[in-house]
């Protein structure tokens, strides 16, 4: 850089001194911007960010490490709020932003105790704005805004370039107001072209790029001036030959403080200085608010009279005229001197240009003032020294007189910008930014022209400091910095000692790594007049640098170096200082006042003189003269100040007789006094009276060790720790005085280490009350006072954790972490009695060295929940973590997750968590680690640890769920390199060659280079061939009719092959993979002829030499031959190439090893696998298989009951000894696993059905998770909690259910009685009502199967409502005990409460009518005698039964009579008693009336004196099964036949119909088996007394009855099920085995079996009810559920097979597939696969097709050659099926093909004569490989069937002539038909051709010839047989045919035949049928190969016939 005027002097330049002010640590610094803005009166800074949010960094001590505060947004501006002289409080610095969106916001900031902590006050959005100007002006569209002041709450807006807005902002609820608001008065022409404006003392100055200043007052908006910068400019350029800077290059503007300087920079690394004062008086027409004085009104000043003169003399200054009021001598020598001064000044002066400006503020102010300066009331001449410009008389220069100066930057090699910090009048300053050397500063001195330059470096930021100070700030690397020019180190630091303090000057000098220098010794003298100790410190120890050898140094001998002259003379220099101190001592100490001053001023001095002689001696072992000299000068000083001492012993006078000669020690007057003290008195009266000397002397002479100053000093601080204790600190403090001490050090030292409690205290609020602590050790103290209350007492410490057992935490693994409370809190922690009743104390210099972290860290085991929101996030993590409180975690994180605006922040119950924390303090084992960073993965947070490293980060995704699913949460991840999850992955597999898996991801995300760049990288694809290949194969699957994705991935597999070189055609050929270059071209464009052409401007890679290709064919000569035909005479070649090789040529595939079970595969290697491989290969599964055994839960955790009952037999059950035990068990685990996972439907269900399989009963379980679901819902519906929480919280309750806990079940009663009352006000059902009821009956059961009392929340409702109709059905419907339901009656009013009272008071207890059996079954005899009506004595009858004979049979009568059960089996203990009538009697007095009645209807007499047996107990059996009175059996057949089989029957039968238990069903039949064996055995040997028949009998009713009483087909299943193994005991009964497999085959369905059939069952019913299941299940579209069943019941499927293809064709018509072409084609297909695969009648196919192909031609699904088509192939294949007929139905057969023909003559009609053009078009191949109609007809076409093509047809005898027949077609039709007749001919079909022609009585002559040529060649006609048409054909032939030449004996007859293609026959040319063969051949214009095949095969005849002469047998040539 160089001035125009020449740059500075290199002396100038090097005079830079940068100092350190306040060190800054680096990070704070870097999240600064590139500039800064300094706080004029707080220590903060802001910096805007690159990305536009606002930094704010405090400077004050503590705050600098914190790294500020951060505004996140993004703004454009911000200016600190200035309240210089404003009164507005100073501790919370405010700014005003501006963002980009043109919102304001005040921001103010709390900077106590270092921390930033930011508030936004206020918020003003654009339309806020907006409407203020439009109050005011008019309607405008805010388009820029700029902030010009933020002054004491008022602000100035510059608005859309041209509107100044003054605005003030609320103080508290008020609102905005404006002060102002007004348009400047700016040309058109420059309103848009605002460069900058700066205000300055309320002057606005505006730049233009048209090259104006525009200057304005911001008070009312008046146009001051303005100035033009092109007449500088051009005054420029006259002088120096320059090009003036063009007007639009300016970018800024700076204005000096003082107004009197403005500097423009320019965009040309120029600046411009102009001078305005000497601008506006060489244009003062450019001034436009100059004033006369004329305008000033004339007034005195207030308090002088009008007439007095100096009220004169006053306003004669406001005039024009010099006249002078005051004519005395005094007033004119004042004049005349006045004048000679002002003469004196050099240059002119004038006043300044903004003298005219009544509101200009003043320099210092921040204010608006509006009060008129002082030079306005100035005359001119006075004006003129006022404002005299100073000047530099040395540095004066030729151009000091011009307006403006420049500078110029000389051109660098890199941008540059160049910016205006500050401006002054005299120097200019300026940052000077270069991208390569970083930042540096540049002084301009106005006067000089001269710069000073100083580099800072890349990472150094200005700081703008504001004001009119020019402060040079930056923040360097170090913090912020002063950047001082033209001062040296020394000559700052003594000006700062001189004008500042001594410590500043240390401070800065340590801060700065300065050596103290040598300080001047009139600052020793400022500081002694001042009474600064710290300066005279600061001054002695600067000048120990001048008597010690170096401190660097550590030789020992470096004193010895050090001359002793030297030393003498540094020792002469200092005398003067030490004079001034001794002297300055001396003054003090005869004052009172200042005696204490003198005693430190002292102490200084002695310690220096000291420390330099001890300094000396302990470095020099002798002193020559110099240094004896030298220390001779500092001793005297020593002994001179000695005298000054405070405790120096002075001897007395007096008391020389009084001290032992002979210890030669003085005694001392006290001693008489201090004899009769103790040792603690007298040291302390001592001490107290300032006696230590004395006190010394005295122990001294009585040998006490006191006598030693240390011993003293030790016990008098004893002494003032005794005081402490009685709280007498004012001898304490005075005992700390008199013994030297700092008393407010000591006392603070004894305070914070001391362990007494009590003194400590004492000494805090002592301390307190002096103000000594600092804030920090404030906080200390409280910290302190706070662990002593937590840990003292019986505070209790928040253990909520513990109700989470899987983290539970014993309270001793808290404590041992805490190694400081240990070593403090010595006790026994199980002693919890011995910790309460503790006093704990701590020391607290121990607190002092606990961070913050450590401080809370200690005090939150023991503060409540509600507190957490006030500690750190760091301190609580760390302690949640480490408890391990899952609970509190997942709020906290539920907390963070939500966490978004700053209104949440006052609602946050937790303080903010960042990912850092969770990273950096996690404390718990891994498995909650890894529990929390999923919950935090899940909703896309991850940490930044796992961030950095992507197999963490892969590992964390799998954890929750893998890198394939729906949501994936990673959209907002970025790698390192930029890259997205996407692409970061894909490059992982690359790197880790996870090609199956990279498939399968891009699959899943169906990721294509489209949608995935990363996927086209040329690097991977070169780095990893097979990636290419993936990519290739995978865009070919998106776009299957593109053949140029499958070469480009056929390329691809080539780089594989060949990694070496370019994947192409040719290299695939010269690398020998042939097959594989074949494969490629055929996907090439153009195919292979085009890659086979040698064209220049093909692709390289598709093309090929020929030579090359086919020196590579030349092991496979068919494809040679193929592509290079050489046209010679085919021949039989073997085949070249199979499917294996082409699978060779494909990387992936080795067929040598994957097909060898095939044996087509003759590449196959000896050892390949000889089986296809499957998965449950052994082989595979001994190798690679994982096996896991997985048990009954598994599968019901899936849902799966059957597999889970299934696999519970097999592994469990089977194996098991106690069984019944073990499903017991089995069934308590399916019963908890059920609870536990009551809110997923899928598992309740199955641990349901698993228990009904097992037999047991599920009502507890169904019941328990119906009132969990109801409870969850109705408290997810009322409460805030999480779901997730309450679900678990829930599951936690119902698992002490399972445990049978009391108090669990009581409160989920409670929950889900408010459950059901909520759910009843959802529902909106009436409270009181059978709908209620009907839901309360949950709660009965739930407290039934629990052992509750019954809920009467429901009752006591009713009761509440006077609704005793619900109470009475309720109670009665639910059982309630009469107690409970009459406690409830007090709820009623009076008057129900009396007749309900009495109504249940009247009501029996129990009913007096017969009872249920199952009732009787459970009371005892006695019970249920005293229940009768008429009761006769019980003891009456017995005593009357032993007076009669056959007392059994009166005991049975008496029990018939009194209807008493117990008589009957007194009865049954009588000897010679009959069982049988015992239990019949039993069981008809036990039953109901009605039940006993049916039973004993067949009974004709009296039922006393009937005599029972078997065929009573046979119908009372079928009587009581009949209506299910099973137990009543039972209970009889235990008490009399206790070891009958019936028993196990019933038993049975109860468990199946009564408890679905049919698994302990199956093991009582498997009894009854045995036991019935047993009977029958011993049935033999004993008559029974119930024989085996009856009881099979009866057996088979009971089975034949259980099936006809199951009410669900499950049942009915189960039953089957069960009897499948005892079809014995169904001898005529029905096929149990047929029908449980029909069973199974409708379980899932809801087609019944009628119960019909099992009671009349026969093979024909029951194949009439499977017909009819067969109809049901074809209906509902079960179709191979209704195969099964035909096959079961042997029934066709015919019909079955048709009406499923049948519905399958309605659903592609339902969803529009039908109309497709391709969908009829593949049906069709899949018809004819499916018919031939069920085996259907060929008649019932036939019949099909034909039926569709008619539908096809009445309903075509599509119009055009289409239908026809279809109607043509469903032709075709009804012919093909009619065809396999075992008697195939000719007639049929030829009506089918007649109506084939009918349709091609359509299509060929339709189609045009298209196809006579070219044939190929008829034959519909698709290039795609799909199937066409006309193609598959082709497949099943019937045309050339035998039973067709007989010998009939070839006889010409039954073709019509063309006289006979019959033109039944239009004309277009038989010119079709004729096109299809010769094309069948020249087809060689001529026997179809013959048939159509009868078909259609169509003649055509090439049918006819061929036939007659036939006919002529087997002799079966002559040729006067032919007909008249064929006749007249030969003789035109013959008046045509030309004369053969003579000679020729013989002629050539070319042979067609494919038996020799090369051979002709010799006929003699005087055969008549030869000529007649030869004439009718070449009239043939159809068939001409066929009749020429004839006429060889007759030439051939007529040879064979010469050689033999059995001559008929060549007739069979032409059969």
């Amino acid at each position: 850089m160089a001035a125009d005027k020449g740059v500075g002097s290199a002396e100038a330049v090097e005079r830079v001194l940068p100092v350190l002010l306040v060190p800054v640590p680096a990070e704070a610094t870097g999240r600064l911007g590139s500039r800064a803005q300094l706080h004029r009166e707080q220590e903060v800074l802001g910096s805007l960010t690159a990305a536009g949010s606002l930094q704010v960094l405090p400077l004050a001590p503590g705050g600098r490490g914190g790294g500020g505060c951060r505004l996140e947004g993004r703004f454009r501006q911000f200016v600190w709020e200035d309240y210089h002289n404003s009164g507005t409080p100073t501790d919370k610095p405010r700014l005003l932003a501006l963002s980009e969106n043109n919102e304001l916001l005040i921001c103010e900031f709390n900077l106590k105790d270092g921390r930033c902590d930011a508030t936004i006050s206020y918020s003003y959005t654009e339309e806020t704005l907006q409407k203020l100007v439009e109050d005011h002006i008019i309607s405008i569209s805010l388009l820029s805004l700029r902030i010009l002041s933020f002054h004491s709450n008022t602000s100035l807006l510059f608005i859309n370039e041209c509107i100044v807005l003054h605005i003030i902002f609320p103080e508290r609820n008020a609102e905005i107001r404006v002060l102002n608001c007004f348009t400047l008065s700016l040309p058109a022409q420059a309103v848009d072209r605002i460069i900058d404006t700066q205000l300055c003392r309320g002057i606005l100055f505006v730049l233009s790029r048209l090259g104006w200043i525009y200057i304005f007052d911001t008070v009312d908006g008046r146009h001051v001036a303005h100035v033009d910068l092109a007449l500088p400019q051009e005054d420029m350029y006259n002088e120096q030959q320059q090009e003036p800077a063009k007007s639009s290059s300016f970018t800024s503007l700076k204005v000096s403080q003082d107004l009197d300087v403005v500097v423009i920079v320019s965009s040309s690394n120029t600046a411009i200085a102009l001078n305005l004062n000497l601008y506006f008086r060489q244009y003062p027409g450019h001034l436009l608010c100059e004033r006369t004085l004329e305008d000033i009104p004339i007034e005195g000043p207030k308090g002088i009279d009008e007439d007095d003169p100096v009220n004169s003399d006053y306003n004669m200054k406001l005039t024009k005229f010099s006249f002078q009021v005051d004519r005395s001598w005094k007033a004119q020598l004042s004049s005349l001197n006045e004048t000679i001064k002002n003469s004196k000044l050099e240059g002119t002066c004038c006043a300044p240009w903004f003298q005219d400006i009544l509101h200009l503020e003043p320099p210092e102010s921040g204010n608006h003032s509006t009060s008129v300066p002082n030079w306005a009331f100035t005359p001119q001449d006075v004006m003129c020294s006022q404002y005299s410009f100073p000047q530099k008389g040395s540095a004066k220069t030729s151009d000091s007189g011009r307006s403006w100066k420049r500078i110029h930057i000389s051109e660098q090699e890199e941008p540059l910008e160049l910016t205006c910090m500050s401006v002054t009048g005299f120097t200019a300053l300026f940052t000077w930014s270069v991208e390569r050397t970083g930042c540096t500063i540049v002084l301009w001195d106005l006067e000089t022209q001269s710069m000073q330059c100083f580099s800072l470096g890349k990472k150094c930021i200005p700081v703008d400091s504001g004001g009119d100070q020019q402060l040079c700030l930056v923040l360097t690397e170090g913090g912020l910095s002063l950047i001082l020019f033209g001062l040296t180190q020394e000559e700052f630091l003594n000006r700062l000692m001189i004008h500042g303090s001594a410590s500043t000057v240390d401070s800065l000098c340590h801060l700065n790594g300065w050596g103290r220098c040598s300080i001047p010794i009139h600052a020793l003298e400022a500081g002694i007049e001042n009474r600064q100790l710290d300066t005279v410190d600061f001054f002695l120890k600067s000048k120990e640098n001048l008597l010690s050898p170096s401190s660097k140094s550590s030789v020992p001998d470096q004193f010895d170096h050090f001359p002793s002259h030297s030393y003498l003379k540094h020792v002469e220099e200092l005398t003067p200082a030490l004079d001034l101190l001794c002297s300055a001592i001396r003054e003090n100490d005869s004052e009172t006042q200042s005696k204490h001053f003198s005693e430190q001023l002292l102490n200084l001095t002695l310690s220096f003189l000291n420390k330099q002689i001890k300094e000396l001696f302990i470095h020099n072992e002798g002193l020559d003269e110099h240094l004896q000299k030298g220390v001779n000068i500092l001793t005297s000083y020593i002994n001179e100040l000695r005298t000054f001492m405070i405790k120096f012993p002075w001897k007395l006078t007096d008391a020389i007789d009084e001290y032992d000669v002979n210890e030669n020690v003085p005694r001392v007057k006290e001693s008489n006094i201090w004899e009769k003290l103790s040792l603690e008195e007298v040291i302390a009266n001592a001490i107290l009276n300032n006696k230590i000397p004395e006190a010394q002397t005295f122990f001294r002479i009585n040998s006490h060790s006191a006598q030693r100053l240390e011993e003293l000093i030790r016990i008098g601080l004893d002494l003032v720790f005794d005081n402490l204790k009685k709280n007498n600190i004012k001898e304490a403090s005075e005992l700390l005085k008199n013994m030297g001490f700092n008393v407010k050090d000591q006392l603070l030292k004894i305070c914070f280490y001391t362990t007494d409690k009590n003194i400590r205290d004492f000494l805090v609020e002592i301390l307190k009350e002096k103000n000594y602590f600092s804030e920090e050790e404030k906080r200390t103290i409280d910290f302190v006072h706070q662990v002593e209350k937590f840990y003292s007492g019986h505070f209790q410490e928040n253990m909520q954790i513990q109700s989470f057992p899987r983290y539970s935490i014993k309270e001793q693994d808290f404590f041992k972490h805490k190694s400081v409370l240990d070593s403090f809190l010595k006790y026994d922690h199980k002693d919890t009695d011995k910790l309460n009743k503790q006093d704990h104390r701590l020391v607290l210099t121990w607190a002092q060295w606990w961070n913050q972290l450590t401080q809370e860290s200690i005090l939150l085991p023991r503060i409540s929940p509600e507190e957490y929101k006030s500690y750190s996030p760091e301190a609580l993590w760390r302690y949640l973590t480490a408890r391990h409180d899952w609970f509190s975690i997942i709020l906290w994180i539920g907390e963070f997750q939500t966490r978004n605006s700053y209104a949440s922040l006052q609602q946050n119950k937790w303080p903010p968590l960042t990912v850092d924390v969770v990273d950096q303090n996690t404390r718990c084992n891994n498995y909650m680690r890894n529990e929390i960073l999923d919950t935090l993965a899940r909703n896309g947070i991850f940490i930044t640890s796992e961030l950095e490293d992507f197999e963490l980060f892969l590992k964390r995704l799998n954890r929750i769920g893998g890198v394939m699913q729906d949501t994936l949460p990673v959209q907002n991840y970025r790698s390192k390199d930029g890259w997205d999850f996407h692409s970061h992955f894909i490059l992982y597999c690359l790197e880790h060659s996870l090609q199956y898996l990279l498939y399968v991801f891009l699959d899943y995300y169906k990721l294509s280079p489209p949608n995935c760049p990363f996927l086209e990288k040329k690097e991977l694809h070169e780095a990893h061939p097979w990636f290419e290949f993936l990519v290739q194969c995978r865009q070919v699957s998106s776009n299957l009719t593109d053949p140029k994705l499958i070469f480009q991935a056929s390329l691809a597999n080539a780089q594989i092959l060949i990694p070496s070189n370019q994947a192409s055609v040719s290299s695939m050929l010269l690398e020998g993979h042939t097959l594989l270059a074949l494969a490629t071209t055929m996907y090439a464009p153009g195919g292979v002829s085009q890659v086979v052409q040698n064209e220049e401007n093909e692709n390289c890679v598709k093309k090929v030499d020929p030579q090359l290709l086919k020196m590579a064919l030349t092991p496979y000569p068919k494809l040679k031959t193929a592509l290079f035909p050489q046209y010679t005479a085919p021949s039989v070649l073997p085949p070249d190439i199979t499917l294996y090789h082409l699978i060779q040529s494909l990387l992936p595939f080795d067929p040598s090893r994957l097909f060898g079970w095939q044996s087509a595969n003759t590449l196959t290697i000896g050892d390949a696998a000889s089986q296809l491989p499957h998965f449950s290969s052994p082989d595979l599964v001994n190798k690679y298989a994982m096996v896991e055994r997985l048990n009954f839960a598994y599968y019901l955790h899936h849902g799966r009951p059957s597999f889970a009952f299934g696999t519970f037999l097999v592994q469990e059950l089977t194996k098991s000894k106690t069984p019944k035990q073990l499903i017991q068990q089995v069934g308590n685990e399916a019963y908890v696993l059920g609870l536990s996972s009551f809110h997923i439907p899928s598992i309740g269900a199955a641990c349901v059905c698993f228990l009904e399989l097992l037999g047991l009963d599920s009502l507890k379980l169904r019941v328990d998770m119906k009132v969990a679901n109801i409870i969850l819902s109705y408290t997810c519906r009322n409460e805030d909690a999480q779901y997730n929480f309450i679900r678990e919280s829930l599951a936690e309750k119902l698992s002490k259910l399972a445990m049978g806990e009391k108090s669990t079940i009581e409160e989920l009663l409670v929950l889900v009685e408010e459950g059901i009352w909520d759910s009843i006000q959802q529902q909106e059902i009436k409270r009181l009502s059978s709908e209620s009821s009907s839901q309360w009956a949950l709660v009965v059961q739930f407290c039934r199967l629990h052992n509750l009392k019954l809920s009467t929340s429901y009752l006591r409702e009713c009761a509440k409502a006077n609704d005793w109709l619900q109470f009475i059905i309720h109670s009665q419907l639910h059982n309630y005990h009469p107690e409970e339901v009459k406690s409830l009656l007090q709820y009623f009013s009076p008057v129900l409460q009396d007749h309900l009272r009495l109504a249940f008071e009247n009501l029996p207890s129990v009913s007096k009518s017969r009872m249920d059996s199952d009732q009787v079954c459970n009371k005892s005899p006695q019970e249920l005698q005293r229940n009768e009506v008429e009761m006769t004595d019980f003891f009456e009858i017995l005593l009357q039964c032993s007076e009669v004979p056959n007392s059994w049979c009166w005991l049975l009568a008496e029990a018939v009579k009194q209807q008493a059960p117990i008589l009957s089996v007194l009865a049954s203990c009588v000897q010679d008693a009959s069982a049988i009538p015992c239990l019949c009697v039993w069981i008809i007095t036990s039953v109901e009336h009605s039940v006993a009645a049916e039973a004993m209807g067949h009974i004709q007499d009296s039922l006393e004196g009937h005599t029972w047996d078997l065929e009573d107990l046979s119908v009372i059996w079928r009587t009581l099964l009949t209506r299910q009175k099973s137990k009543t059996l039972i209970r009889g057949f235990q008490l009399f036949f206790k070891e009958s089989p019936l028993l196990f029957m019933m038993e049975m039968y109860e468990l199946c119909m009564f408890f679905k238990n049919y698994e302990e069903a199956e093991a009582k039949l498997r009894e009854f088996q045995k036991s019935l064996e047993t009977l029958e055995t011993a049935a033999t040997r004993v008559h029974a007394i119930i024989p085996a028949p009856w009881l099979k009998e009866h057996v088979y009713f009971l089975l034949k009855l259980m099936l006809q009483q199951c009410r669900t087909q499950y049942e009915l299943g189960k039953l089957l099920q069960l009897f499948v193994g005892i079809e014995h005991l169904f001898s005529d009964g029905p096929d149990v085995k047929k029908l449980c497999v029909l069973s199974q085959i409708l379980k899932d369905t809801s087609i019944a079996i009628n119960r019909v059939i099992i009671t009349s069952y026969s093979l024909e019913n029951f194949q009439h009810e499977c017909r009819s299941i067969l109809e049901k299940l074809e209906t509902d579209g079960y179709f191979a559920l209704a195969r099964r069943v035909a096959e079961l019941a042997e029934l066709p499927v015919d019909n079955l097979v048709i009406e499923e293809i049948t519905q399958e064709m309605q659903t592609l018509k339902h969803i529009d597939q039908w109309s497709l072409k391709q969908a009829r084609i593949d049906f069709w297909k899949k018809c004819h696969e499916n018919f031939k695969k069920n085996s259907i009648s060929s008649k019932a196919a036939s019949s099909f097709f034909s039926a569709q192909a008619l539908t096809a031609c009445e309903c075509p699904a599509e119009e055009g050659p289409s239908s026809t088509e279809e109607r043509h192939l469903l032709l075709t294949l009804a012919g093909h099926w009619l065809a396999q007929e075992d008697l195939v139905p000719l007639e049929e057969l030829e009506e089918l093909e007649k109506q084939i023909w009918l349709c091609r003559i359509t299509q060929h009609t339709l189609r045009g004569n298209q196809e006579e053009i070219d044939p190929r078009c008829s034959q519909q191949i698709s290039t795609t490989g799909e199937l066409s109609f006309e193609s598959l007809a082709n497949e099943f076409s019937f045309s050339k069937l035998a039973a067709l093509n007989t010998s009939k047809y070839l006889e010409f005898n039954g073709l019509p002539s063309k006289d006979t027949c019959e033109n039944k077609l239009n004309w277009k039709e038989q010119e079709s038909l004729n096109f299809l007749i010769g094309r069948l001919l020249d087809d060689g079909c001529v026997h179809e051709a013959s048939r159509v022609c009868r078909y259609f009585h169509f003649y055509n002559q090439d049918v006819a010839l061929v036939l007659h040529c036939r006919a002529l060649a087997s002799g079966e006609a002559s040729v006067d047989d032919l007909h008249p048409e064929i006749h007249a054909l030969l003789q035109s032939a013959e008046l045509l045919e030309e004369e053969e030449e003579p000679g020729v004996p013989l002629r050539k007859v070319q042979s067609t035949s494919s038996l020799d293609s090369q051979s002709f026959v010799m006929l003699p040319p005087s055969d008549e049928v030869v000529t007649t063969l030869e004439t009718l051949t070449s009239k043939c214009l159809h068939g001409k190969n066929y009749c020429r095949q004839v006429l060889c095969l007759y030439a051939l005849a007529k040879d064979i016939s010469r050689r033999s002469p059995q001559q008929r047998k060549a007739r069979r040539f032409f059969s």
